[in-house]
């Protein structure tokens, strides 16, 4: 027994995979995968170029597949911006997929 109750029966054990995709001039990396069974757990895995952080998010998503907008912080932070713009073509974004 857990500490969240009697522990259950073992499901199928889970996939669970990274992939990298680059940025078009939009900021947009679209990633494709073998379809999952059910709607997979993706997200945006955060990382470092340099002194620059890159994220993003998640703005569609399928059994195989997703779109991230990726965002990379920025240099000097203006009074008028956010710290983070739009990515430019060519930045490496990681996923992870569970499924």
């Amino acid at each position: 027994m857990g500490p969240a109750g009697p522990a259950g029966a073992a499901g199928a054990p889970k996939r669970v995979e990274r992939y990298t995709a680059t940025t078009n001039a939009a900021g947009v990396a679209v990633f494709s995968w073998t379809a999952c069974a059910a709607p997979p757990d993706v997200q945006v895995l955060e990382t470092w170029s340099g002194d620059a952080q890159i994220g993003g998010s998640i703005t569609a998503q399928s059994l195989g597949g997703a779109t991230v907008l990726a965002k990379v912080s920025r240099g000097t932070l203006l009074l008028s911006a956010g710290p983070f713009q739009t990515a430019a073509a060519g930045v490496a974004v990681t996923v992870r997929v569970i499924c």
